[in-house]
């Protein structure tokens, strides 16, 4: 049953979104600022654009259990307030397998068009750091508050340049709250190639992700296998976001990477 009624519910939202597009104008410039990740410790919110609404997750971990809820929803913007304002809502609670990491889903907690009392509301703090969470069906974090912290997870590459560079995030644990950052610069079967493995932070005033770690020099010897070695500096890394939605990589030529939908080799 849990299958149909998914499937109904994401057929509805398409037809939602479709009957908006069927007189397609521009996205506004009030709703732009709403697309990104956004995170507190053991809380993540990604908010994406598709035709004329937004689909936002929101992915809660309960560090007692181990477990978490997923809530996940429709939103048109309002420009009266604002805000990003529901008009359907799921919720389905997962634990996490301990041996793999994956989370596993359970039945819905509710899954439907929200009625007028039922509408959740997302808006931004004025400094345009912070989106505020306020769950019209159950408030359970009495307005949470999310940092902006930009939309880099995955790979990107630049094959032209030989550079590739990977973003994990790691704000499920307080005391990892960052992204681990790896670039890596040359081919993995050339001769000597350079890997870097780094802290990185996001500032959302600035739009500037700034990394620092160290760096491990990959060099083929005789036998055609890799000697290692780390000459125990620290090194910084800087990356922004270009209009076209590119990785700018700040080097002394400046290099721009695509994201690579497979990720990975």
């Amino acid at each position: 049953m849990k299958k149909i009624i998914s499937i109904l519910l994401a057929a509805m939202m398409l037809a939602l979104f479709a009957c908006a597009a069927a007189d397609a104008v521009p996205q506004s410039e009030g709703g732009k600022k709403f697309e990104s990740d956004w995170a507190m410790s053991d809380g993540l919110v990604q908010i994406y654009y598709e035709e004329e609404g937004y689909r936002v997750a929101v992915d809660l971990r309960d560090p007692e259990t181990g477990g978490g809820s997923l809530w996940e929803y429709a939103c048109f913007y309002h420009e009266d307030t604002d805000s990003l304002v529901s008009v359907t809502s799921m919720r389905t609670d997962y634990t996490v397998n301990p041996d793999t990491g994956d989370q596993v889903f359970g039945d819905s907690v509710y899954e439907d068009f929200d009625d007028e009392n039922q509408a959740t509301e997302f808006t931004i703090t004025e400094d345009g750091c912070y989106l505020i969470w306020n769950n019209g069906r159950e408030n359970p974090g009495a307005e949470l508050q999310f940092v902006d912290i930009g939309r880099f997870e995955g790979v990107w590459r630049n094959e032209d340049e030989e550079v590739e560079v990977e973003f994990r995030w790691n704000g499920s644990d307080p005391d990892y709250f960052f992204y681990t950052v790896y670039i890596q610069r040359g081919k993995s079967d050339a001769d000597t190639y350079a890997s870097f493995l780094m802290n990185g932070s996001y500032d959302p005033i600035t739009k500037r992700l700034s990394a620092d770690g160290t760096c491990t020099l990959f060099t083929k010897n005789a036998s055609g296998e890799y000697d290692t070695s780390d000459d125990g500096e620290s090194y910084d890394a800087f990356f922004s976001k270009t209009e076209d939605g590119k990785l700018y990589y700040e080097t002394a030529n400046g290099i721009e990477l695509e994201y690579d939908l497979l990720g990975g080799d």
